[in-house]
Formats: structure tokens, sequence, C-alpha cells
């Protein structure tokens, strides 16, 4: 079992995947008082980005040709913005909705949906898909989602 993982055509062709349950999304977060200067790909092009190493963000900032600095992790790009050190950071949306007040995001890069996979051939997904149909229908995954704070991250229902 791989759980979290984003559904690619790869991970679909190698592995038995549930439905997706969640959508993510890779968005630019800036300071929310020149948000309104960054609301285009187009202007974009001469900032200096924060993005975690390895992760969606740093794809998406090397697919868009975007000047970046590889940090740690979602966390310390943040920080990178709040303290001025970099002009904004591409995160994950589901960190996006941060506690630094002064910044915002605007732009989404991309989006992702967010499913299990299993071996190949195996009846888990199925089974799975089963539990998760139940479960939106007894609203118990818009509670557990609401209780997290991740409920605009459902897949519809």
């Amino acid at each position: 079992v791989w759980n979290g993982m984003t559904l690619t055509e790869d991970v679909l062709a190698a592995m038995e995947c549930s439905q997706p349950y969640l959508i993510n999304q890779q968005v630019v977060v800036v300071p929310a008082d020149v948000a309104d200067q960054y609301q285009t790909e187009d202007s974009l092009a001469d900032l200096a980005f924060a993005v975690e190493v390895g992760s969606a963000g740093c794809e998406m900032a090397v697919a868009n040709g975007y000047n970046y600095t590889e940090v740690a992790d979602q966390a310390t790009a943040l920080l990178e913005v709040a303290s001025g050190t970099a002009d904004a950071a591409i995160i994950d949306s589901l960190m996006a909705g941060t506690s630094y007040d002064q910044l915002t995001y605007t732009i989404e890069l991309n989006s992702e949906e967010y499913g299990v996979g299993f071996r190949k051939g195996s009846d888990l997904a199925a089974a799975l898909n089963e539990f998760l149909d139940g479960k939106y229908a007894d609203g118990s995954i818009r509670t557990l989602a609401e209780t997290y704070g991740v409920q605009d991250a459902l897949v519809a229902e």
C-alpha cells in the first residue's frame, strides 16, 4: 500500500489505485500587501522563489523557468517569504492557509489528485473505493476533513 500519492499516469499504470480522495494544488505565496501585482503567471517571471527540495513546488519552479532556491521544507519556504529573503514560495495549497497573516497565495500552478495505491491487480482498491463511497454518503469524510481544516481539498462528493 502506498498512501497519499499523486495519481499521475505513471502511478495509475504501475499500481491499482483508489479513486481520488483529495485535491491539492501548487500555489504561489507572496506578501499580502503586494499580492495584487502577482495575479498572472507572467507577473512571476522576475521573482526569487523558495521551494522545498525535491517537492512538487520545486518541479513547478523548474517547469516554469523560475529563479528559485531549495530549502528544507515548505514551512521554511514560507519563513523565507515572511522574512523577505525570498519574494515568493511555491507550496501545497493545503499549507498555504498559514499562520503568517502578512502572506497570501495568488496563483494555482497545477492541480493534483491524491489516492491510495496497491499492488497491480489487487482487489483492495475496489474495496477501499466502496468504503470511501460509504463514508462520503454518511458524512464521515466531510466531518473528518472539517476537523483537520482540509474540507476545501475534498474531491467533489
